[in-house]
């Protein structure tokens, strides 16, 4: 057997194409494994970010995540909520009040509901509209955000009004009755539709379709899907519960997820380590920027005009002698008939008065309109 490397290589070079293109592909598999063995020795290394073709494939053909979109998470949904305005109006809601839950596309915000129940159908409708219009465009869940939805919840967290949008046709104002039958679905509890206020003020209690973070539908007096972690489909949605500064928000995810991603490929190490990923750059929301503009109309501005019509009447033995109009007129008469041999009369003042209003219509402010001049975004 020959051990110098110089006659191997001879013997290999003299070696008929097909068997020496066979002994080199075993030489380049015996280094490929001398190779592995050294990944697995060094196994104490932090995992590479996973490559796998499934993970390469799955980015590549998932058409629904738009290109260029802003990505928020739910620590960054926490943070606009208390800037939410719709219709120049501030609907927001303290940070440290909600929970905030994503999944692909789709966003839930759940809240305590308050004592006026006309008051929390009004505030949840408006927040769900104003919050999906902030979001239109963003994905989350690697997905365009779809749904939008708001829950007012009780103290059992029970469902008592819920309602959801789409970014893209979220009303943008008018009365609680617009927003509610604007919107892509409500349900109210029985509670809250018995009260003053809610039953007969122009919506139904419940109609079209309310969906929680994981696409799941909510019914009134039922739990959401935030308050059930153990029914979470893993990795498919984050939850965030803001603090009490009313502005930050940590998110946590399912440890299955990034357990099963750390794994190492082959099993050929024996152990596994967290991949760690770099820092994302810190998104600001910047609020809807706009101005009040006053509404012009015609205006009737009255100008009533009194006119008084004289009447006199002179009353005699044998009846009332006019009318006259004048007093003076009716005091030429009697003197008259005085000359001429009459008793004459005493006068009747039955004057009266008429009005007419010669007004007139003017341009005059009637109401003020708000002017969006820069829409709420990300920076």
């Amino acid at each position: 057997m020959k051990n110098n490397p110089i006659d191997k290589i001879r013997d290999l070079l003299a070696e008929p194409a097909a068997r020496r293109k066979a002994v080199i592909c075993a030489g380049v598999v015996a280094v490929l494994a001398i190779g592995g063995a050294g990944i697995a020795i060094a196994s104490n290394r932090p995992e590479p970010i996973d490559s796998s073709p499934s993970a390469v494939e799955k980015t590549e053909t998932d058409g629904d995540k738009a290109s260029g979109a802003e990505s928020v998470a739910p620590a960054d949904i926490a943070k606009i909520c208390p800037t939410l305005t719709l219709d120049g109006q501030d609907v927001g809601a303290p940070a440290d009040e909600l929970t905030v839950t994503t999944g692909q596309g789709r966003v839930l915000v759940t809240q305590r509901a308050g004592d006026d129940a006309a008051a929390t159908v009004d505030s949840t409708a408006r927040r769900s509209a104003a919050l999906a219009r902030s979001l239109d465009g963003c994905e989350t869940g690697g997905k365009t955000v779809e749904a939008v939805t708001w829950a007012a919840i009780d103290e059992g967290g029970n469902v008592e009004v819920a309602v959801t949008n789409f970014p893209s046709t979220a009303p943008s104002g008018g009365t609680t009755a617009d927003v509610v039958n604007g919107s892509g679905g409500h349900v109210i509890s029985d509670d809250v539709w018995n009260s003053d206020g809610v039953h007969d003020s122009g919506y139904e209690q419940n109609a079209g379709t309310v969906t929680d973070s994981a696409g799941g539908k909510i019914e009134a007096g039922s739990k959401t899907e935030a308050d059930e972690g153990d029914k979470k489909d893993p990795g498919k949605t984050d939850e965030a519960k803001a603090d009490d500064s009313g502005g930050k928000a940590d998110s946590k995810k399912n440890d299955s997820k990034g357990g099963a991603a750390s794994q190492t490929s082959g099993g050929t190490s024996g152990s596994s380590a967290s991949g760690s990923s770099p820092a994302q750059p810190q998104k600001k929301w910047v609020p809807e920027q706009g101005h009040w503009e006053t509404d012009y109309g015609q205006v009737w501005v009255p100008n009533v005009v009194y006119v008084r019509h004289e009447r006199y009447w002179v009353v005699t033995p044998n009846g009332n002698v006019g009318p006259f109009d004048s007093k003076s007129a009716a005091n030429t008469w009697v003197y008259n008939d005085m000359v001429s041999g009459g008793k004459g009369g005493s006068l009747l003042d039955d004057s009266y008065t008429t009005s007419e209003d010669q007004g007139h219509y003017e341009q005059q402010a009637t109401g003020k309109h708000w002017v969006v001049d820069v829409a709420g975004h990300w920076e």
